[in-house]
């Protein structure tokens, strides 16, 4: 007897039941397609989350770019910080930030290096002084230390005043208090510093800071040189100046070859010349003496 005929008779081995054949190849149709839709699903979960990083990475970038305006471009439109100063809206029209490079060269070149000549005389005096000065004035006008003010339009600061000093207006139709801006008081200091290093060229400025044991630097040059040092710190300007070998140099050069965020000269000039006001005649009136100063 043949061991197939065997099986297939033998009540002892049970024969396969259809219906769980059923069963089982019905199962396996439906769990293929299962799995694929799970992967499916599942693919599509991590393109979202994917994108949605995407995304949420996007919107610090922007944001990112937007707290430091002008860094590759010229920004025409600055908020500028504290905006709790009244005079802010009037001279934010004069800010128009543009990238510039410095002259870094040594040597002699220009008109404000070298030795002093009356082409550069004139290109150290005070940058508005040939703009505001509306009448023909005297040689001596020139050396004024008060030859950079400018007209604030908005005296809204009496409250800082006090019964021994009170802040200086312009006794004319227009008004509005006489002042400067922090960057032309700074060119004001380098000027005199200049000056007091070459005594045989400027002995009227020599003259004026003379030195004393107890301040060998004198005080209005040590103010210079400190308030100088406090506007550099303030302003922190972050251009990087890498270094390189030359064949010829035992030590790294420092390459001043970097791009910096200015305010462009031309327009901050511009506004300035507009609103400069000559401080001399009678419009200032000493309020006490009521004399005029210059």
């Amino acid at each position: 007897m043949s061991s197939q005929k065997l099986l297939a008779t033998d009540p002892q081995v049970p024969s396969p039941d259809l219906e769980d054949i059923d069963d089982d190849n019905a199962d396996l149709l439906t769990h293929g397609p299962f799995k694929e839709k799970h992967k499916r699903q599942k693919r599509r979960h991590w393109a979202f989350l994917a994108v949605n990083i995407f995304i949420f990475l996007l919107n610090i970038g922007i944001l990112l770019m937007m707290s430091v305006p002008g860094l590759t471009t010229a920004a025409t439109d600055v908020r500028l910080p504290h905006s709790a100063h009244q005079h802010l809206d009037w001279v934010s029209t004069a800010i128009e930030w543009e990238l510039r490079m410095f002259d870094d060269k040594f040597g002699v070149h220009g008109p404000f290096r070298g030795k002093p000549r009356p082409e550069l005389d004139r290109a150290w005096a005070d940058p508005i002084r040939s703009m505001f000065v509306t009448i023909p004035a005297p040689a001596w006008i020139l050396s004024l230390p008060t030859d950079y003010t400018v007209r604030i339009p908005t005296p809204g600061w009496r409250n800082v005043s006090s019964s021994g000093r009170i802040l200086t207006e312009f006794q004319d139709e227009k008004g509005g208090l006489m002042g400067t801006f922090s960057f032309l008081h700074n060119l004001h200091c380098l000027k005199e510093i200049r000056e007091y290093m070459l005594p045989d060229f400027y002995p009227k400025t020599a003259a004026f800071h003379k030195p004393t044991p107890e301040a060998p630097i004198p005080e209005h040059l040590d103010h210079c040189i400190d308030i100088l040092r406090q506007s550099e710190l303030c302003h922190a300007d972050m251009s990087l100046m890498a270094f390189e070998w030359h064949e010829d140099k035992p030590k790294p050069v420092d390459i001043h070859h970097a791009q910096h965020i200015c305010a462009n000269e031309d327009k901050v000039m511009e506004f300035i010349g507009k609103n400069s006001v000559p401080p001399f005649g009678s419009i200032l009136v000493h309020p006490w003496t009521g004399k005029s100063p210059y």
